[in-house]
């Protein structure tokens, strides 16, 4: 039997860095060119968070829902589950995120709240790095192919979801509530990433 000392980071992953990102080029080659539609709506949830008003708010929430609906079926379903078991619960996890997000758009409206100069400014470094996730992959060496974007990748829609929950100028106690997800999903995206950053090439 092998001694406990002996395993590696890299003994923790069930798929090898190749095999991740040749499913996420292979992901993103799929939806090309709707990338480009994640993108803008990154961009433009920076825009509406500017806003008060509660339908532009909405209009936040709604985004975001369908953006974890299509993480959660488009790549959590459809290709995590070819290297990782536990990618079913993850697309769970996403399909309940999107309906806590629709309902909170379509409940009537939380008392407003005032928003804290510091939390608008770490909700816009959040909104600008999930906006600017996919330049990541130029960053760290990879190909285009296998950038992350907005709506299609786990990591960049986490983001601009804590981000936005930080600006929101209504929610309460709903807004806790809604990030318990996306914190769940930013510390399994940091691991993973720290995981295939040790892991042997």
């Amino acid at each position: 039997m092998t001694e406990w000392w002996t395993y590696g980071l890299s003994d923790f992953l069930m798929f090898s860095p190749q095999a991740y990102w040749r499913l996420v080029a292979r992901h993103n080659d799929a939806w090309w060119p709707a990338q480009l539609l994640g993108i803008v709506s990154s961009f433009g949830l920076l825009v509406a968070l500017r806003e008060s008003a509660v339908g532009a708010q909405r209009m936040v929430m709604l985004v975001l829902a369908a953006a974890w609906a299509w993480v959660g079926w488009a790549f959590f379903s459809l290709r995590y589950t070819e290297i990782f078991l536990g990618a079913t619960w993850l697309a769970r996890a996403c399909g309940l995120e999107a309906a806590m997000l629709l309902a909170f758009a379509l409940l009537p409206p939380a008392p407003r709240r005032h928003v804290p100069d510091r939390e608008r400014t770490i909700a816009l470094v959040l909104g600008c790095a999930a906006l600017a996730y996919p330049l990541l992959a130029w960053c760290t060496g990879h190909r285009w192919i296998e950038a992350e974007v907005f709506g299609f990748m786990p990591d960049p829609t986490t983001l601009a979801t804590l981000g936005a929950l930080l600006a929101l100028h209504q929610g309460g106690r709903r807004r806790a509530v809604l990030a318990v997800i996306p914190m769940l999903f930013l510390l399994l995206g940091l691991a993973t990433r720290w995981l295939l950053a040790w892991a042997p090439q």
